[in-house]
């Protein structure tokens, strides 16, 4: 994971400079959302010019990475309270909600699911957290198949950490 990303690091310092978020999230909601594909879109994942379900275009990945950072910075506050604008450091827990948050939305908190059970958050982040899959939430909303395998190696917060993310415990 981490080759793509350092790759286009400078990219994401730039937008990370208009944006009120650290380079790191963006990075980071690039490889899990496209694996850092550089003509995809970190916002769902589909290819560059591609209009999505909601009337949406990313014709460039810049626009699309500065999308994926209002969107964790509204979702973050909106479900945890987390202010990703404050760019103080985060705990791996926060780190797992911000994720949790960004991927879907407020459904762990309303069904009473931990962050650090969600494995795109915090899969490969021990040896606890391998073979994850998605929790079995029963909820028409759930934009992952409930209870399925989760494919990825890692969740996002080993990203952050891979990528030197001071996190606090």
């Amino acid at each position: 994971a981490m080759v793509p990303l350092t790759r286009a690091e400078p990219l994401y310092r730039d937008v990370a400079g208009h944006a009120p978020i650290r380079w790191e999230f963006l990075a980071t909601c690039d490889w899990m959302q496209c694996e850092a594909r550089p003509r995809y879109s970190p916002v769902q994942g589909e290819k560059l010019g591609t209009l999505n379900p909601d009337g949406t275009i990313y014709r460039t990945r810049s626009a699309a990475l500065e999308q994926c950072a209002d969107d964790l910075v509204e979702l973050a506050w909106a479900v945890y309270q987390i202010d990703l604008t404050a760019r103080a450091d985060l705990s791996v827990c926060d780190l797992a909600n911000v994720f949790a948050a960004f991927r879907w939305g407020g459904l762990l908190k309303l069904h009473r699911t931990s962050a650090m059970e969600f494995p795109y958050s915090v899969a490969g982040l021990t040896a606890q957290h391998t073979s994850m899959r998605w929790p079995r939430i029963d909820d028409p909303h759930a934009p992952d198949k409930p209870g399925a395998r989760f494919r990825l190696p890692f969740g996002a917060v080993p990203v952050m950490l891979g990528l030197n993310y001071p996190a606090t415990v």
